[in-house]
């Protein structure tokens, strides 16, 4: 019904890369060219936003997301230099202007010791005022109140005859102009000033003693909150003018304040003055424009939670390597590599899904690792969730169709389930759905639902194949993690970030021992006995801490415990469920369904479990908060688990109809899970990818969205095709081989986790055609793989690998794109 052909899913997917491609050369081109300023948003964080949530006021630079900082990161910052340390004025920091710089002021030194503002109610409105850290000495922060930029302090400062020249100077003035126009001059006077203000700060830039200096619009006011004189002075038409003419004068003015206080008439109570959140979030946007540098200039590993003014670290040797083998080293093996002899190398296919795999990692790290393309904060929003939930939906409706091979937890029944839950997990790290608890307790039951199915299906296949060979292992192992460990040092990430590859491949393992342990027990009631044997006992390590991480961090494995912990330990029970389920399945479903009472049994377990589920809701939104959820979750999630399994399969037009649209993303749910982290997302997840217009939300989520999907696509075709020639087991045969006997293809890790990789399959020695493949039987089950004639493979590739021009200037070319990256200022 929905389903489309290879011949047009081959165009599609095409027609996506191509588009990529041609886009990421234009912005190239934009981006880093000469004329451009604007490659680490520090303008754009100086100039302009919105607010992304009113409510809790977040702040959106346009392009940039901004880290929020804290007391100590303040000290990295401004901490006194040692040339200053025995200066009794010190000040970091200068403010100089009316009430609204005062309250700035006031923010930053909330920030820097928070016990000043308890005393500060004692200072006279309209006086000088100094903040700075005792254990240090001296002043971080100093603010003088001089609305006009008259006094012959200001001047000392303005024009370098300060004794101690500040390291970010912040002037501001025309709003007491305005309304003190008859002892001040007014507008005349004022503009005399801001004129004077533009030659003053050139001569500072020229001599080099204030590293910034940023000049504060005026404020907009809310004329229906003013006093009556102030209405009548403080005329909003005035003050835009104003603005405006200070912009045009290209003074360095911090327009984003300006933008903050547009249309923010609930933070105001006077008109005048802005609350005191508002004014944090200013301050944020200055430290983010001086900070950001120096302290993130020594945080350089990732997740980089702010992308504004942040020179990105440059491009490790595992990028550098694979830029050389996509843009050189590959396609010269496609090109030559019929002239080698047979079984020298990869076949032309294999070489090509090399190339594709290659190729959508760099383009992973171009995304978020380079300021090519924009970064957003995420921010909830219940509407916009209840309405992606509404199209996906609809979307699976309007394309469930009839499955004639359908039955209990059937290969399309399992693809489907991934498939809709992988959707609401991308609308939740989307939308920052982990701050809802009601949202996050059901998602945590979908993790649930995954790794039941893990538990499920391998213990089906061990039970009916009585297969526990090395090579099937190998095959389920590296399938699941060949993605995120390559993605682990492409983007000097831990391989514990992409925290569904270690779980999954811990629980493989620990069903494969379970299994493997006396199997003849498996065919017997004592496979009960080793469940709980085994249940035991992993327990036991995760509660004591008895994983092995000392010897990870001696292997140079970034591994945190705790986290690993609480992610293993949170679904502890739920896989020993699955397998328990599949034991029921294999070994009782016949007899039950042939019982007497079978009908009235059906009808107790739906109404039990209709009941089941609805309890469930009821209890994880009455629970205090997620954290008090999540002790509970291992003993509750279960039953929503067998609840939906058997609602799912309670008739047989249930069983027998799936959605095509669930099933094709369940097909590629790993790579969906561990390429959004970089891809669909950004920062590690911490921010979201714009490929179109910032504020374009909606189109640049449909862009994202169909690119995401057909680069996925081309991972797990690609992941699948370099785990088969590693295994010297070539796709095509395998899948030929999993289609014959009803068993899941390599989409995805948990299909392979179905699939045989035994005898009686096709070696690939390098010719696609199948001329040149010989066909052989493995001698032994548990082998490995085919032992790789490594030596003449690397002297066949170092005696053919030569330069050639095109990829030559293709490589030299990404590599300048990444180099200006990090150097271009």
């Amino acid at each position: 019904m929905f389903g489309l052909s290879s011949v047009a899913d081959r165009v599609s997917l095409t027609v996506v890369s191509t588009f990529m491609l041609v886009a990421v050369l234009l912005l190239s081109l934009h981006q880093f060219s000469p004329s451009s300023r604007i490659h680490n948003h520090c303008r754009a964080l100086q100039r302009d936003g919105w607010w992304a949530d009113k409510q809790s006021l977040l702040w959106q630079p346009n392009g940039c997301t901004l880290r929020k900082y804290s007391a100590l990161d303040v000290q990295k910052c401004l901490a006194p230099s040692p040339a200053h340390t025995s200066t009794l004025i010190s000040e970091h920091v200068l403010f100089i202007g009316d009430s609204s710089l005062r309250n700035k002021f006031y923010a930053l030194a909330n920030i820097i010791n928070p016990d000043y503002m308890r005393t500060v109610s004692d200072t006279k409105a309209h006086s000088d005022l100094t903040v700075g850290w005792p254990a240090i000495g001296g002043a971080v922060a100093r603010f003088i109140w001089d609305p006009y930029l008259s006094s012959n302090q200001t001047r000392k400062v303005l024009e370098g005859r300060a004794p101690v020249a500040p390291r970010v100077l912040i002037v501001g003035t025309g709003a007491w102009y305005l309304h003190n126009g008859d002892e001040s001059g007014g507008v005349h006077e004022w503009r005399k000033t801001v004129d004077r203000l533009v030659l003053d700060i050139a001569a500072l830039r020229d001599n080099g003693s204030v590293e910034h200096i940023y000049v504060s619009p005026i404020s907009t006011v809310v004329p229906s909150a003013l006093s009556t004189e102030r209405r009548r002075t403080l005329n909003p038409d005035a003050i835009s003018n104003m603005n405006a003419y200070m912009d045009a004068l290209d003074l360095p003015m911090l327009m984003a304040w300006l933008r903050m206080t547009e249309g923010m008439a609930a933070e105001t109570q006077d008109g005048l003055h802005y609350s005191k959140v508002l004014n944090n979030r200013a301050v944020g946007v200055l430290l983010n424009r001086v900070c950001n540098r120096e302290v993130l200039a020594k945080h350089v590993r990732p997740p980089f939670l702010t992308t504004c003014c942040f020179e990105y670290p440059a491009p490790n040797g595992f990028v550098v390597l694979m830029m050389a083998l996509t843009a050189v080293g590959l396609p010269l093996l496609i090109v030559l590599g019929r002239q080698l002899p047979a079984g020298a190398m990869p076949s032309a296919r294999t070489l090509r899904q090399m190339l594709v795999f290659g190729g959508v990692l760099l383009l992973i790290y171009v995304c978020d690792r380079t300021p090519l393309f924009a970064k957003l904060h995420k921010s909830f929003d219940a509407r916009v969730f209840a309405l992606l939930i509404g199209l996906a939906l609809a979307g699976g409706v309007a394309t469930w169709d009839e499955d004639k091979s359908g039955g209990f937890l059937g290969r399309q029944q399992t693809d489907e389930w991934k498939g809709w839950m992988q959707i609401i997990i991308l609308v939740y790290h989307l939308l920052n759905a982990s701050t809802v608890a009601a949202i996050y307790n059901p998602v945590r039951v979908l993790v649930a639902m995954y790794l039941f199915m893990t538990g499920y299906g391998h213990c089906v296949f061990f039970v009916k194949k009585a297969d526990f060979g090395i090579k099937r292992l190998t095959s389920v192992l590296l399938r699941t993690n060949v993605l995120a460990v390559a993605l682990a040092y492409m983007m000097n990430t831990s391989y514990m970030d992409y925290y569904f590859a270690p779980l999954s491949s811990a629980w493989v393992l620990v069903v494969w021992l379970t299994m493997r342990v006396a199997p003849a027990l498996n065919q017997t009631n004592g496979v009960w006995a080793k469940l709980l044997v085994s249940a035991a006992l992993v327990s036991a390590v995760n509660r004591w801490h008895l994983w092995p991480f000392a010897l990870l961090a001696r292997l140079g494995v970034r591994w945190v415990q705790r986290e690993w912990e609480f992610r293993f330990g949170v679904d502890i029970f739920i896989v020993y469920i699955g397998m328990a389920t599949a034991l029921v399945v294999v070994r009782h479903s016949t007899q039950l369904q042939q019982h007497v009472r079978w009908a009235q049994m059906q009808r107790w377990a739906m109404l039990l479990s209709a009941a089941c589920v609805a309890w469930y809701f009821w209890f994880e939104a009455t629970r205090k908060d997620k954290f008090v959820y999540n002790a509970w979750h291992p003993y509750v999630s279960p039953f929503v688990v067998l609840a939906f399994v058997v609602l799912r399969n309670s008739t047989e037009t249930l069983r027998c109809h799936t959605s095509s649209l669930y099933r094709a993303t369940g097909l590629i749910s790993l790579e969906l899970f561990i390429a959004q982290f970089h891809l669909f997302l950004a920062a590690d997840t911490k921010a979201v990818l714009v490929l179109t217009h910032p504020r374009l939300w909606f189109i640049n989520l449909a862009v994202v969205s169909v690119v995401f999907v057909g680069m996925c696509r081309l991972l797990g075709d690609a992941s699948g095709a370099i785990v088969a020639w590693m295994m010297a087991v070539p796709s095509g045969a395998a899948t030929a081989a999993a289609a014959a006997s009803g068993e899941p293809t390599a989409g995805c890790a948990d299909d392979i986790a179905m699939l045989e990789l035994g005898p009686n399959l096709v070696t690939d020695t390098g010719d696609t055609g199948g001329d040149g493949r010989q066909t052989r039987v493995l001698s032994r089950l548990d082998r490995l793989a085919a032992k790789p004639r490594l030596i003449m493979r690397v002297g066949q590739w170092l005696r053919h690998v030569a330069v050639h021009s095109l990829g030559l200037r293709w490589a030299l070319g990404l590599l300048a794109l990444l180099v200006l990256n990090n150097i271009y200022d």
